[in-house]
């Protein structure tokens, strides 16, 4: 999920690390308060008197509980992705320390596209736009957040992307 942050009416200006970290906790919060509210309609709709099975055929008592049960598990790992980015340290990063948790790292490919991303043990792929940024969560677990921890500013290193190579240089690392 994408959610476009505006400062001026959020968080002071300049955007800090803080704010974005918080920024993305908020996100994660709003989710959680949705997909909770549609997890119990799933779990009213599976176990509603008036859609139990007429036959052996009739599955959608049955596939309402399968969605029930799918949209309990991620309300679970919200809470623990909630919890874990909520716990975590926020470091300073200087431009020769190496990447680690709660770094915001920015890239640049060699194509001229710029990244900017924050790593976080849990929550990747989520993502906000911050001052017309995009910026993405990345696990250390993910390809990418592999290949950037323990890089510093003025890395370069290589992702295979399916058949193609890209090569990218750490710009800035807070």
């Amino acid at each position: 999920m994408r959610v476009s942050v505006n400062p001026l009416s959020t968080f002071p200006d300049p955007m800090t690390k803080k704010h974005i970290h918080q920024a993305f906790i908020d996100q994660l919060q709003r989710e959680l308060e949705t997909l909770s509210e549609a997890a119990k309609n799933s779990f009213d709709v599976a176990t509603h008197e008036g859609h139990q099975a007429e036959s052996k055929y009739d599955t959608f008592s049955l596939e309402s509980s399968y969605l029930a049960r799918g949209q309990a598990m991620r309300v679970e790992e919200l809470r623990e992705a909630l919890l874990r980015l909520g716990a975590l340290p926020l470091l300073h990063f200087g431009s020769s320390t190496p990447i680690d948790h709660s770094a915001l790292v920015r890239l640049q490919a060699d194509d001229g596209t710029k990244q900017a991303l924050f790593v976080a043990p849990v929550a990747g792929g989520e993502e906000i736009i911050v001052d017309g940024e995009e910026i993405m969560i990345v696990s250390p677990g993910s390809p990418l957040g592999k290949a950037l921890i323990s890089k510093s500013v003025g890395a370069r290193f290589d992702m295979e992307m399916g058949s193609e190579v890209q090569s990218y240089t750490v710009l800035s690392v807070t």
